[in-house]
């Protein structure tokens, strides 16, 4: 067993030497000769592995995205030997992969379009129009990547310690969002841009299909292993709030039965003890059920962390602006964010904490709505740094104000 546990580490030191030298920029047929012999036994473990120790060296994320390309294309070929996973046909990783078939096909209707958009003799003007509208039913797949973000790699987190390779997959998703959004602008261009518009969809079909490839064969052959059955189910009954690309929702219990040793949060959250638990706010006092109500009906999202950077709370409003699933409870607010706005959350925690801060507003434009985001630090009454709330509202409508209301 020992001499298994030595070879197996000692494969995931090499490959973990030949990405890091590809990332810096070393030759890659020297490489490949020198480790030859771990890439053809690697495994989709070996490799979850390696891009966790490979973001843990502190690589810069553009950098390390390159070279993950570059390794993955030499292993390609070992990857796709592996035995593909069997999964019912009501698990949750089956909807994402029924998703990603709709997205191939999608692709591949679009690259007709693409190809007329090169032609001379087209009206560049109307073909890019049809490739704009690809565009935007490309952009549902937003749903998909949404439910990954926030329901399967918290779960993922949970279970596996070496998990950072999702910080990069998340990157890659926000890579599609960006390009995806730069294209529906160049397209609306009065002189369109071939060259640019052209570098943008090659990015974009390039990433699109590096996420389906990586999903399937090295992420979900990896997590169906570490998550167990209970957590499957628990993530397909949160996927509903967030919804579907293409495929049509699948029909899930709408509450699963609590488990024995769920019986204290059961009792807690008891119909009685929603009416019944009074709460002390010093101001007044309400019960559980009245706070809930309360904390929902506010016309702001909250999201609360804790004094250790967890997320302990988030309200339930009727319009949310940023998407949320009860997998996050517990998840450090780092992993809530994806890689390149790591340092931002670090930073402003950190000015709470030693109490050079005690707020910060942020405002941004969404699908037409003008958002501001605010965040707040929470301390005792003795002044002890307790954790922080970030609350959004949509003040579209507060900024057209004017003048006077004093009656019905």
């Amino acid at each position: 067993m020992s001499e298994f546990i030595n070879n197996n580490q000692a494969r995931i030191d090499s490959l973990y030497d030949f990405c890091y030298r590809l990332a810096i920029g070393e030759k890659g047929s020297l490489l490949i000769k020198k480790h030859q012999a771990a890439i053809d036994d690697l495994t989709a473990n070996d490799i979850i592995l390696v891009v966790h120790r490979l973001v843990e060296s502190d690589l810069p994320m553009g950098d390390l995205k390159i070279g993950i390309n570059k390794a993955l294309n030499v292993f390609h070929k070992q990857i796709l030997s592996q035995k593909p996973i069997a999964l019912p046909e009501d698990h949750f990783l089956t909807y994402l992969k029924k998703e990603n078939r709709e997205l191939e096909r999608r692709l591949q209707n679009l690259k007709s379009w693409v190809k007329d958009f090169n032609n001379e003799n087209l009206d560049t003007v109307k073909v890019a129009e049809h490739i704009r509208v690809g565009i935007e039913d490309l952009m549902q797949m937003e749903k998909h990547y949404v439910r990954k973000e926030n329901i399967l790699f918290p779960y993922f987190e949970k279970e596996y310690p070496q998990y950072k390779c999702l910080g990069v997959m998340w990157s890659i998703h926000d890579d599609i969002r960006t390009r995806q959004k730069a294209l529906l602008m160049a397209l609306l261009e009065v002189n369109l841009d071939k060259k640019h518009i052209n570098k943008l969809l090659g990015d974009l079909f390039f990433d699109m299909y590096t996420i389906i490839f990586r999903e399937e064969n090295l992420l979900f052959p990896v997590a169906l292993n570490a998550v167990n059955q209970d957590a499957w189910e628990d993530m397909l009954q949160q996927s509903d709030e967030l919804g579907y690309a293409y495929i049509q929702a699948p029909k899930v219990e709408t509450e699963r039965p609590l488990k024995a040793d769920q019986s204290f949060e059961s009792d807690f959250l008891s119909e009685n003890k929603l009416e019944n638990t009074l709460l002390n706010f010093d101001t007044g006092l309400m019960t559980l059920k009245q706070a809930i109500l309360l904390l929902n009906n506010l016309p702001v999202d909250i999201t609360m962390i804790d004094e250790n950077d967890k997320v302990c709370f988030f309200s339930n409003p009727k319009e949310r602006f940023f998407p949320r699933s009860k997998a996050i409870i517990g998840r450090t607010v780092q992993n809530c964010h994806p890689p390149e706005s790591v340092h931002i959350v670090n930073e402003l925690v950190e000015a709470f904490r030693d109490g050079s801060k005690d707020s910060e507003p942020f405002w941004i434009e969404m699908k037409g709505r003008f958002i501001l985001i605010q965040y707040f630090a929470l301390r005792d009454e003795k002044g002890v740094y307790k954790g922080c709330i970030e609350v959004s509202q949509d003040l579209t409508d507060i900024r057209k104000l004017t003048g006077e209301k004093r009656l019905m």
